[in-house]
């Protein structure tokens, strides 16, 4: 069997690198839609192919909404036959609500929960345009499932209309999307709907520059009788989200590979130039060792993260899950452990905004704590080694 990259990946690949290869930061201003001239938003694209992309995205710490548009939104937009273009980001934890993509998950595979006469029959017309996936009130279930009577533990409700109502809480790159994914609880389930991110109230977190990471924003998310579009009906939006939570999980690892790969080529490099007493500081043994066990956690975080890109398109499941968060769980430590180490080369000062190194760090603070911590990711890897 050959693990090699293909000819077309690595063409990609260097590709990518290349275009990224000047560091803009979070003031990044190239245009959208040279992301889609470089065929990064096509269909034909496996999860290989957007680590890849991811991996170098990392690398420049691009503030650039494409994981959030391939790895949340795209999933479910494909899924509806629609075309990933345009900036997009899926909303999935609310305040009453699930608070992980996993409760997502869960929320979506439990039995169908509201009671269609409490509410009212939705519109055929209008805002539903998938008329034939939307359950009518005189019984039929439609591909939704049998209804009954409650939804517990979705905080976003869809109207008899179409509407959509609640308040979306961390939700990345908000403020810059045009269309906006929200898993919804209708009448027979949670359902997938699409909605025009200019028609919600979006309030970034970390106002006032004291983000997490400025170029990787989250914001709040509000509701109020939004009319939206279903995309995927109750019966297919847990696959849909175990799929999603697969992709993105993926491509945030790969993504965190290239962040430690940044911060440790900056690390060594500073190592090999900078002089003290007459010889660089690399030398010193106190300096070489921890840079040389990040380089090992890199490496294996690349090959575990390019591993769990395989499984989501080659063995989904079960196989899929274990291998996606083995990759989450290296390639988090590796990026804090690589900017750590590189911030201690340079004598501490990537502690402070003005040296580069520091929002590498802040970017790899981040992937550590996106939808739960590395301790909640060791924990639900366990359980499925347990289980088996």
């Amino acid at each position: 069997m050959d693990f090699a990259l293909t000819g077309e990946q690595e063409a990609l690949r260097d590709t990518a690198a290349k275009y990224l290869a000047d560091d803009r930061g979070a003031g990044d201003g190239r245009p959208w839609t040279e992301v889609d001239d470089l065929g990064w938003l096509d269909a034909e694209l496996g999860t290989v192919e957007l680590a890849l992309l991811a991996e170098q995205l990392g690398w420049a710490r691009s503030p650039s909404p494409w994981w959030a548009t391939v790895g949340l939104a795209g999933p479910a937009l494909r899924a509806a036959g629609r075309p990933v273009a345009a900036p997009a980001t899926l909303a999935w934890a609310w305040e009453n609500g699930p608070d992980t993509l996993a409760e997502a998950v869960a929320a979506a595979r439990r039995p169908t929960v509201t009671d269609p006469a409490a509410t009212g029959a939705r519109s055929s017309t209008g805002t539903d345009s998938a008329a034939a996936a939307v359950p009518s009130s005189t019984g039929d279930v439609g591909r939704g499932g049998t209804p009954s009577t409650h939804t517990p533990g979705v905080g976003c409700a869809v109207a008899a209309d179409g509407t959509l109502t609640g308040r979306a809480i961390r939700v990345p790159h908000a403020v810059d999307a045009v269309d906006l994914v929200v898993a919804a609880s209708g009448p027979y389930g949670v359902e997938l709907r699409l909605v025009d991110a200019s028609a919600v109230r979006v309030t970034p977190a970390g106002a006032g520059g004291q983000a997490l990471d400025p170029s990787r924003p989250v914001s709040t998310v509000e509701l109020t009788g939004v009319p939206s579009t279903l995309l995927v009906a109750a019966d297919a939006a847990a696959d849909v989200l175990a799929l999603t939570r697969r992709r993105a999980g993926a491509l945030l690892a790969a993504e965190a590979v290239g962040v430690a790969a940044r911060a440790l080529a900056r690390a060594g490099g500073y190592a090999a130039t900078r002089t003290q007493f007459g010889a660089p500081i690399g030398a010193n043994q106190a300096v070489a060792h921890p840079l040389a066990e990040c380089y090992g956690q890199v490496e294996t975080a690349r090959s575990l993260a390019y591993r769990a890109a395989w499984t989501v398109d080659a063995e989904p499941g079960r196989v899929a899950d274990q291998a996606v968060l083995t990759a989450s769980v290296a390639a988090r430590e590796a990026a804090l452990s690589a900017c750590e180490a590189a911030i201690q080369t340079y004598g501490g000062s990537g502690f402070t905004w003005e040296q580069p190194l520091h929002h590498w760090y802040r970017r790899a603070w981040w992937l550590a704590t996106f939808d739960g911590t590395v301790a909640d990711v060791r924990a639900e890897l366990a359980g499925l080694l347990l289980d088996d």
